[in-house]
Order: C-alpha cells, then sequence, then structure tokens
C-alpha cells in the first residue's frame, strides 16, 4: 500500500501555517476538486485527501501528533470516524454546494459519526437505442423504478399513532464507541450500532405498507438528453 502523503503538502501549506490559512486553503481546493463540480475522474479521491489533511490539520490535538509522529500517530490513535469527528463541513463548504453529508457518504457510506443507515447503490438504467438515435442524438423519458420513503408513515417506519424508541444500545447516537490503550495513549473506535442499524431508533410497532422500513418502491418519470454519437456501452451520469 503506497505510503500517504504529506497532509501539508497536500493543502499546500507550511508546517507553521495558521488554522485561518489551513482553512482557506482547505476552502479554495475543496472547491476545486470536489466530485459535484469537477470531470477530474481522480478528483473523488484528490477530495478524500484533501479533506482528510484538514480534519487532522485543523484540531490542535491531532495536528501536534501528526506534527509529533506522522501519519503512524494518527493512524495508530484514530479511526476513520474519529480523524473526522467534529469537522463542521457543512458550515465549512457552505456557499458552493458541498456539504457535510457529501463528505461521509464517501468515506463511510452514509455513516461518518452521523445518525441513519448506510447510503444505498446509484440507480442504473440500460436503454436501447437504434442507428438513426444514436447518430442524432434522442431526447426521452425514461420510468425508473426506485425506493423512497413511505407515504403512510413518512418514512419514520411507524405505525399510526405510534413512534419509534429511543435504542438502549447506542442512547440514540446511532454509534457504539470502544476505547483501547495504545503505545500512543488511548484509542477509541466507533462503529454502526447492531441493534439499530444506526438509525438511533428502533421501531416497536413497524408501519403495515412498508413493514417497518420506513421505504416504498415507486417508478419516477426522468427526462434524459443522449448525445449525438453515443457509442455501445457508454454510460451517461445523471447528478440527483
Amino acid at each position: 500500500m503506497p505510503d500517504k502523503k504529506d497532509y501539508y503538502e497536500v493543502l499546500g501549506v507550511s508546517k507553521d501555517a495558521s488554522e485561518k490559512d489551513i482553512k482557506t486553503a482547505y476552502r479554495k481546493l475543496a472547491m476545486k476538486h470536489h466530485p459535484d463540480r469537477s470531470d477530474d475522474p481522480g478528483a473523488e479521491e484528490m477530495f478524500k485527501e484533501l479533506s482528510e489533511a484538514y480534519a487532522v490539520l485543523s484540531d490542535p490535538d491531532k495536528r501536534q501528533k501528526y506534527d509529533q509522529f506522522g501519519h503512524a500517530g494518527i493512524n495508530s490513535q484514530y479511526s476513520q470516524e474519529d480523524l473526522f469527528r467534529g469537522v463542521n463541513f457543512e458550515d465549512l463548504l457552505r456557499g458552493f454546494g458541498a456539504g457535510g453529508e457529501s463528505i461521509f457518504d464517501m468515506f463511510f457510506g452514509g455513516g461518518g459519526g452521523r445518525r441513519g443507515p448506510a447510503r444505498g447503490r446509484d440507480l442504473r438504467y440500460d436503454i436501447d437505442l437504434t442507428l438513426e438515435q444514436a447518430s442524432r442524438g434522442l431526447d426521452t423519458t425514461i420510468e425508473v423504478p426506485r425506493t423512497e420513503n413511505c407515504p403512510k408513515c413518512q418514512g419514520s417506519g411507524a405505525k399510526a399513532g405510534t413512534s419509534p424508541v429511543t435504542c438502549s444500545t447506542c442512547r440514540g447516537s446511532g454509534q457504539v464507541t470502544r476505547a483501547q490503550n495504545t503505545p500512543f495513549g488511548q484509542m477509541v473506535t466507533s462503529s454502526t450500532c447492531p441493534k439499530c442499524g444506526g438509525r438511533g431508533e428502533l421501531i416497536t410497532s413497524p408501519c403495515e405498507d412498508c413493514s417497518g422500513t420506513g421505504r416504498a418502491r415507486k417508478a419516477r418519470k426522468i427526462n434524459i438528453k443522449i448525445p449525438a454519437g453515443v457509442e455501445d456501452g457508454q454510460h451517461l451520469k445523471l447528478r440527483g
């Protein structure tokens, strides 16, 4: 496995950079490399590197351990979830449409220390074209089946007139933590609560329509524009 890049080099700042300098550098580079803004195939990995570097260097304790021990001091004491705990990316990136949830989705599939189950897979739809349509391009409407909030329980999963109860194992956080002593100090790791699956709540009286999942299968129409000259096997990506 290749060595990680130096966090200061990733952000393009000196080792004596101030907290403000680090924040400014991260915002500038994050705006450039966020996958929702960049077409570069390596943008997501670069954005992950930037976010991890900022999460460490913006925290005085983590930065001190990194300056003293390098990546070994960070990797031995912090889980990936711990690295990002307490960093308010939503406020940090406000103004250019790259919220904190998108970062947590990249690293943890929807976890990242915030409550909620893992993000589902992207939807895929295959479409056949005639040679003429492929040559000229096509504006069309497709109907895609997907899951969304159950209309009866509004996504809560609970039967009408009832409410979910707080999970007794994680006390509503959706995460369970474990502490372990290491040569570098105490290491605290977090993982998704096994009892509630990260929701922080339990359904005691499930909705009859969705069986407590809070999700229902629906078909939605989406307008798409296929460019002229599209080739067999080509993928078009529609965000949102």
